[in-house]
């Protein structure tokens, strides 16, 4: 009988311990868990964050593009206006001479601008392209 009590004990204090150790590990994965809750609450904040940055990125790209098409469109209209003019023109006296070179200086600043507009458009696509590569690593994330 005081075998079987001693044996009773020994068991009683090894379940003890077990349970000792099993309150520290479900402490420790309790704690991982609240890390990870912490985290993939931070991940959210970041991708909302992101996805709003890409939006106004968005807006703000499609209005530069409607200005630059606009400005472009008026560039056109000024050159084809300075075109007819210079053909106008050609008739008059000296003075007319005059005003044709000045219209012809206009009309070269015309055409520079016109190229620089064009690269101008042509950056908005590129940049456009990077949001859509930008667009596509967020869904990536979002997987």
């Amino acid at each position: 009988m005081e075998l079987e009590r001693r044996y009773i004990e020994e068991v009683g204090e090894a379940v003890e311990a077990l349970g000792i150790m099993l309150e520290k590990e479900l402490g420790g994965i309790k704690q991982g868990l609240a890390e990870l809750y912490r985290l993939i609450a931070q991940i959210r904040e970041e991708e909302k964050n992101l996805s709003q940055e890409v939006q106004k990125l968005k807006e703000e790209t499609m209005k530069t593009q409607k200005l630059l098409q606009g400005f472009e469109t008026i560039m056109s209209r000024t050159e084809l206006k300075l075109m007819d003019l210079q053909r106008g023109s050609s008739d008059e006296e000296d003075f007319a001479g005059e005003i044709k070179n000045d219209l012809l200086t206009i009309k070269k600043e015309l055409q520079f601008a016109r190229s620089d507009l064009r690269e101008l458009l042509k950056r908005q696509e590129d940049l456009e392209k990077k949001l859509k590569d930008v667009e596509e690593r967020k869904g990536r994330f979002e997987r």
